[in-house]
């Protein structure tokens, strides 16, 4: 491989995010490994690699770019059939954690863009991706899991019965209340319960310690209950001592239960 093309890269990269630092023996090392992968130097997109090991190694100023370039066109990228604010900010959310995130050690997926086209095709098949995740899930969710966690605790037969005559309500009510949860929200949780991600990783993410990330779960599990509490309350005509009943020992098993609801 060329200096010159190399060079020229590099030039370009610098010119596109001069606020983005990337040692010149960083970038030349990481166009050199993608090359030995066997892509081609004539499909090579070298200025997306710059910004995509900038990314990778957390830099602020790489991450902020990463938002308005790509992060910020995932609307777009859904076309016109996707007309939910929710959806979007969920998939934004979604494409964030896929890229950005380090797991149990690793590097984000973001180290591993091969260079081969456009950082924006990538990032584009990400959201892609996600957003059919988003609608499968959607369709087959299986009401198993809510279903456990509507039935755990130490139940009396009274309450074991009063549980499954109102299971319907209770798991609507629950249903309800993740969707009411912020987008970052939801995203945090199900980095943590349903991906395994540490809070050190979700917090380097989001810039802020794993004490703060673990203040946000906790509050997190807390607003979700209270929310499902009072959506039954609202959808039963039954005193609130008995909802508190119905879904007392939802707390002690809830953090169980979150992959299904996730």
């Amino acid at each position: 491989m060329s200096n010159q093309r190399i060079d020229g890269w590099l030039a370009a990269a610098r010119a596109a995010w001069p606020d983005v630092a990337v040692a010149e023996p960083v970038f030349r090392a990481a166009i050199e490994a993608r090359l030995a992968l066997g892509v081609d130097a004539s499909e090579l997109a070298g200025a997306d690699v710059y910004l995509a090991v900038a990314c990778a190694a957390g830099d602020p100023a790489a991450v902020a770019h990463f938002e308005r370039e790509h992060v910020a066109r995932v609307a777009a990228w859904l076309g016109s059939h996707e007309r939910d604010q929710l959806v979007i900010d969920e998939v934004r959310q979604r494409v964030r954690a896929r890229a950005l995130a380090a797991r149990d050690g690793a590097p984000p997926r973001i180290a591993d863009f091969s260079g081969r086209g456009p950082l924006g095709a990538w990032v584009r098949v990400i959201a892609v991706r996600e957003h059919a995740s988003l609608c499968r899930a959607a369709v087959d969710a299986s009401d198993d899991e809510l279903a456990d966690l509507a039935r755990t605790g130490e139940l009396t037969p009274e309450l074991a019965s009063l549980r499954a005559r109102y299971l319907p309500t209770v798991t609507a009510a629950f249903r309800a209340a993740i969707a009411a949860l912020p987008a970052r929200t939801r995203t945090i949780m199900r980095l943590c319960y349903v991906d395994g991600t540490s809070l050190d990783a979700i917090g380097r993410l989001y810039g802020v310690n794993k004490s703060t990330v673990s203040r946000w779960l906790a509050t997190a599990r807390a607003d979700l209950l209270a929310d499902a509490r009072a959506r039954v309350r609202a959808a039963l005509a039954l005193p609130s001592a008995d909802v508190d009943s119905l879904l007392g020992a939802m707390p002690r098993d809830l953090e169980l239960s979150l992959h299904g609801l996730l």
